[in-house]
């Protein structure tokens, strides 16, 4: 593995605080929301789609009963 550059390493370990430092409270405010919305953006959609099969499932289902025109009796 190629030796990390030590200028790079000490910029990085900077980076957030760096940042946070140089920002005005609304600006980090407005960060933070744009990365939460970002991370329940994910979560929505898997919920939607999880819903989604929920919903294809149990109309699967419906049809199925529908198709049946009464109770099934058994032979004896």
């Amino acid at each position: 593995m190629a030796p990390k550059n030590p200028a790079a390493v000490a910029l990085g370990r900077k980076g957030g605080r760096a940042t946070a430092r140089n920002l005005s409270a609304e600006e980090r405010s407005a960060k933070m929301r744009r990365a939460a919305e970002a991370r329940w953006a994910k979560t929505k959609t898997e919920l939607r789609k999880l819903t989604t099969e929920i919903t294809e499932g149990t109309k699967r289902l419906e049809r199925k009963i529908a198709g049946r025109t009464g109770p099934s009796k058994r032979s004896e």
